[in-house]
């Protein structure tokens, strides 16, 4: 979804069951502020840790188990899981506040409600390539997100793509060398430093986007290479997802090697095989990342358990042949640009993705046309598909949502121990949200109701392991994503016989229910299954970065 259109598209916008009551302790003997009891323990690895305690004072977790100190306030979870905070390793909040700019936004978004209601204590931004970027940008944004407060922890990667567009200006396409001057190349290398001290916890690209399809592999390895004194890594929306499926193995290969000759960490995000020609090619791109990690290369993932993307509504036609989120004009006007235009999205739609499986997701320009396909629309104005999507692609920006994925794919991908979870949306308000891809709502929820609980594709300490301690190794934080003493009390107890993702691609903007309980740094976003208004999110800065002035 990704990407630049979730900024503008979010700036228009500009549980149920009760837990047992708490007790509270009698004066004066207390040793804890609050004492979950009973519950069900997931406190790390790939097993349950069955039955016990967890006492929480202040901001962190200061026993689990079996606790016999009391809390100031105790609370009975029995037949509840209790388990780390999840962490949203792929989320595009960020280009909310950046493209709003000083503008006033709905408590939602501070809240970040829709993740708090699927058990999300910590997001990380700056995803795909889109997000704050300059030396004194990603200070800037982790201080912002302290005073708002915002209503979960915050951890950011600097974005490639703005990083580019800030140094090498607009309309990168059409310079005759689209790659970086010697000069330009030592600035992105000083901002990223800088955006490094500031605490980002690496560097993320969006190579199927523009301007980041103009980079080569040299120029990623090069900027990847500042990130290893800083304990950093990299993170790639790679340049080709499908549905060739001789391209879509060369840009996984390619995150591989970029983080091989770094030196670094590579994560790919969002993995998938998209249009039918890559559909079962799983085994080849399991098979590369599991090589290069046993000889010494750590490659992870993250995923969304969809069978259907979202991003904007011009990404049928090349990246190449587009400049920000349309289609470059010199396509759009009637010619042989528009003519190629034409035919590369009429091979899309062949290849990719069916006019039918496209959904206009948001498109407030008509906004009628909003959650229908593309097809429905094309007929209802006597058009082929084809001519209606190269109509949209070199008019105003618009989102669709893409149901080219394989499910088998899905799965398969989902049972690797190094792929996490995540969600690849944003924060979002409810009325906006109903146009919206429902793993805005569902993502978390989604994963453990129906492919741990029902399923059974994995077992429940594997799916919670993915959204926890998994995607915070993969950050570099020692002090979240495991039910631990010492560690910050992002905690999240839910229903196993209530919690479920209720929003569908038919009525997407609806919150999951079943999380009945959630801490964030202590305190509680969600009691007794319902939102306090509480707000004690954190900007998390990458405790690794170097903080000596740079020479």
């Amino acid at each position: 979804m990704t990407r630049p259109a979730l900024g503008w598209l979010c700036f228009l916008t500009a549980l149920l069951t009760v837990v047992p009551a708490c007790a509270a302790a009698p004066a004066g003997a207390a040793e804890h502020d609050l004492v979950l009891r009973g519950g069900t323990l997931y406190r790390g690895g790939f097993e349950m840790a069955g039955p016990g305690d967890v006492a929480i004072k202040g901001d962190r977790i200061v026993a689990v188990g079996e606790v016999s100190g009391r809390g100031t306030r105790e609370v009975d979870v029995r037949g509840h899981i209790v388990a780390p905070g999840f962490i949203d390793l792929h989320n595009h909040t960020d280009e909310i506040y950046r493209v709003a700019g000083g503008w006033p936004l709905p408590g939602a978004i501070h809240q970040n409600r829709n993740f708090l209601t699927q058990g999300v204590t910590t997001i990380v931004t700056g995803n795909c390539g889109s997000g704050p970027a300059a030396p004194d940008a990603v200070g800037a944004w982790l201080d912002r997100v302290d005073s708002l407060p915002y209503g979960t922890n915050v951890a950011h990667l600097v974005p490639h793509g703005r990083l580019r567009r800030e140094v090498m200006g607009e309309n990168q396409g059409e310079r005759a060398d689209p790659h970086p001057t010697r000069e330009e190349l030592a600035t992105m290398k000083a901002w990223l430093d800088a955006g490094m001290r500031a605490g980002a916890f690496g560097m993320a690209t969006g190579l199927g986007y523009d301007p980041g399809s103009y980079a080569g592999t040299f120029e990623l390895v090069a900027l990847s290479r500042v990130l290893r004194p800083h304990g950093g890594f990299y993170a790639s929306h790679t340049r080709h997802e499908g549905p060739d499926p001789v391209r879509m193995f060369a840009s996984y290969a390619e995150a591989v090697t970029i983080g091989e000759q770094a030196g670094i960490p590579a994560h790919i995000s969002h993995i998938k095989l998209a249009g039918r020609r890559s559909h079962g090619m799983t085994p080849e791109v399991i098979g590369l990342v599991e090589a290069a990690r046993a000889r010494g290369v750590a490659v992870t993932a993250d995923q969304y358990p969809y069978t259907a993307s979202s991003t904007t509504l011009a990404v049928l036609a090349p990246a190449e042949m587009r400049e920000g989120q349309s289609a470059a004009p010199r396509y759009c006007e009637e010619g042989p640009g528009r003519d190629e235009l034409r035919a590369a999205i009429q091979t899309a739609l062949t290849d990719y993705v069916e006019p039918e499986n496209v959904t206009i997701s948001v498109y407030p320009w008509r906004w009628w046309w909003q959650g229908r396909s593309l097809a429905d629309v094309a007929e209802s104005k006597g058009m082929e598909p084809v001519d209606l999507a190269v109509q949209i692609a070199c008019g105003r920006p618009g989102a669709g949502i893409y149901h080219a994925q394989n499910e088998d794919d899905v799965r398969a991908f989902m049972k690797r121990p190094w792929v996490a979870t995540a969600s690849d949306g944003t924060a979002m308000v409810d009325f906006v949200g109903r146009f919206a891809h429902p793993r805005l709502y569902g993502t978390f929820p989604r994963k453990i109701r129906r492919y741990a609980l029902d399923e059974g594709v994995i077992d429940l300490a594997f799916a919670l392991r993915s959204m926890t301690e998994l995607p915070a190794k993969i950050l570099g934080l020692p002090d979240r994503g495991r039910l631990e003493p010492g560690q910050f009390a992002d905690v999240v107890v839910f229903d196993p016989d209530r919690l479920r993702d209720v929003a569908s691609f038919e009525r997407p903007g609806r919150h999951s229910e079943g999380i009945e309980w959630l801490l964030v740094n202590g305190v509680a976003a969600i009691e007794d299954g319902e939102l306090t208004g509480e707000r004690a999110g954190r900007g998390l800065r990458n405790p690794r970065r170097l903080v000596e002035a740079a020479p």
